[in-house]
């Protein structure tokens, strides 16, 4: 008898939690409770797509449907740094087997957004480096970075650290700033909105990205992080994402997620020593500074000497007329708002 291969809704959370748990690449951002947290804030409707074969589950595909300007959308939720495609684990005398496997789940995902959506966007997991498949089918593909970093050793991650980190979080230790936890989300969002202003033709809606934090602080899986002066007043404040006290099962990595900082503190070390307090506090062993793909954040983040990391968004269309209209309406509205 042949083997039958479908793809269906994973409706079952703790069954779709615990195939994300086992899965190469995955992480908090695939699982259920991330996904509602996402799909809360970004008022869309979250897919968890399971491939079949015979009715095992061998892949998994997650991400947020919206509809707008007349075309359907599937994408890795905003504000998630990845999802998209996770492979069961698989035992094979050679990796031709799963190299297989993972390129016939590729396709039949492929096939069936593309008969669904008109556009397509996903960022794999830095650990999901084959994007053949996508590029194969005409799908455009871009590379991104990311700084992985080792913190189980305290006395280790000072040795790493560049010598102009460690100047600046000396200085501000003795200009006594203060890190501690906050959970002020207000406090939150009028940070992370200093920030938005500085950043030219990158701005995102500052009530979601706050919802979200908010949703995922009640859900337990982000924190917040707060340095300020010794006077008080508040230099920086960081969220970050880490799998939830109850369940450690989806990771022992901690992310630095979303964050807000008044300029005017940009010089004192402030935002250096919140991230060295936290991070060597954290009963994590292992962090991920989320991105490192603009010149001032990448320079930075490279100050703490973690790994530099590639990972790898994909991007389909269900037709060359979807990609030219899409094309012209990004052109128009970065014209307009010149």
């Amino acid at each position: 008898m042949a083997d039958h291969y479908e793809i269906a809704n994973v409706d079952d959370a703790a069954a779709w939690n615990q195939f994300v748990n086992q899965a190469p690449g995955g992480s908090i951002f695939s699982t259920a409770g991330w996904l509602d947290c996402a799909g809360a804030a970004a008022a869309g409707r979250i897919h968890r797509l399971g491939y079949f074969k015979n009715g095992q589950l061998l892949a998994v595909l997650s991400g947020l449907e919206s509809r707008g300007t007349g075309l359907a959308r599937f994408t890795t939720p905003p504000l998630t740094p990845h999802g998209g495609l996770l492979l069961a684990p698989l035992q094979a005398k050679t990796p031709a087997k799963p190299e297989a496997e993972f390129s016939r789940a590729a396709q039949a995902f492929i096939e069936h957004l593309q008969g669904q959506f008109d556009y397509v966007q996903l960022c794999q997991a830095p650990s999901m480096v084959d994007v053949r498949d996508f590029a194969w089918a005409g799908w455009e593909t871009r590379i991104r970075y990311t700084y992985h970093l080792e913190i189980a050793d305290e006395a280790a991650m000072w040795e790493r650290l560049e010598r102009r980190t460690r100047t600046v979080i000396r200085k501000a230790e003795r200009d006594g700033f203060v890190v501690r936890p906050t959970a002020d989300i207000d406090l939150f969002r009028r940070q992370f909105e200093m920030v938005q202003q500085r950043q030219e033709g990158y701005a995102v809606d500052a009530a979601m990205v706050a919802g979200f934090v908010a949703g995922a602080v009640r859900a337990d899986l982000a924190e917040l992080c707060l340095v300020e002066s010794a006077a008080g007043a508040p230099a920086a404040v960081v969220a970050f994402a880490r799998a939830s006290d109850r369940d450690r099962d989806h990771g022992d990595e901690v992310y630095a997620w979303q964050a807000g900082a008044d300029p005017a503190f940009n010089h004192t070390g402030a935002l250096s020593l919140l991230y060295w307090k936290y991070l060597t506090g954290s009963p994590s062993t292992r962090f991920d500074f989320v991105g490192a793909n603009m010149p001032s954040v990448a320079f930075f983040k490279r100050g703490f000497g973690g790994n530099l990391v590639p990972y790898y968004v994909v991007e389909g269309y269900r037709s060359a007329w979807v990609k030219s209209a899409r094309a012209g309406r990004s052109l128009l509205r970065h014209w307009i708002g010149r």
